[in-house]
């Protein structure tokens, strides 16, 4: 046998021992299912060309009503505010009121008591004593309450805190100073409650000549001297 029946014999058992292939027929499609999967894609398609769209805008109508419900409750909140304002005001003065007349009633004990004592007494120095008493009482109640007593003898003038009924010449007491007090004055902290009315001085009577005055007097006399 030559070489070249030897490799065509090789070559036709090598063939005789592959694997024959076979072609499968093709599987039948399902219409409904196609239909329904082509359906979920095109809801999947929307939802997402949906979700890409601007919000829609509201109507003017729904702008108004909005507008509307948004003024009526910060009004309704306004007219909260100041009615819970006006109780906290009027619970503040009540309260002051209360301990005004707390700190009076002491003070009304110890004028009812020299009241009684000097009906039945005639001790000044006694009576004295009560009505000194009630009146420490009175100005340690004011000062509790933060209220200053102005006593403006010997003070310069102030028609700010000051009110003058009159004025008066005085030797002793310079001029535009208060010589005289009548009623006292009250301050709440800066506040002036009341004035205090006093009598201001406007200097001596008779005032001396002033120096330049002397001096040229003076001159004068010497020079008819002179002469």
């Amino acid at each position: 046998m030559t070489q070249e029946n030897t490799a065509n014999a090789a070559k036709e058992e090598d063939l005789a021992q592959e694997v024959p292939i076979t072609i499968e027929e093709d599987v039948p499609v399902n219409e409904e299912s196609a239909g329904e999967q082509e359906s979920a894609e095109n809801e999947v398609e929307n939802s997402a060309v949906s979700q890409d769209e601007p919000p829609k805008e509201p109507t003017l109508e729904e702008q108004l009503a909005e507008m509307k419900n948004n003024y009526l409750r910060a009004l309704a909140e306004s007219e909260n505010y100041r009615k819970r304002m006006a109780r906290e005001l009027q619970d503040t003065r009540e309260q002051t009121r209360i301990k005004t007349i707390g700190e009076m009633v002491g003070i009304y004990d110890l004028l009812q008591m020299a009241v009684d004592h000097a009906g039945k007494s005639t001790d000044v120095a006694s009576l004295r004593q009560g009505l000194e008493m009630s009146f420490g009482e009175f100005k340690r109640m004011l000062k509790g309450m933060g209220v200053d007593v102005l006593d403006a003898v010997g003070q310069p003038f102030d028609p700010a805190i000051h009110e003058a009924m009159s004025t008066l010449n005085s030797e002793e007491v310079p001029e535009g100073v208060v010589m005289q007090q009548w009623k006292p004055g009250f301050k709440l902290g800066d506040k002036l409650l009341r004035p205090a009315t006093v009598v201001v001085s406007k200097g001596p009577a008779n005032p001396p000549p002033a120096k330049e005055d002397t001096e040229s007097s003076t001159t004068e006399s010497s020079d008819a001297v002179e002469k």
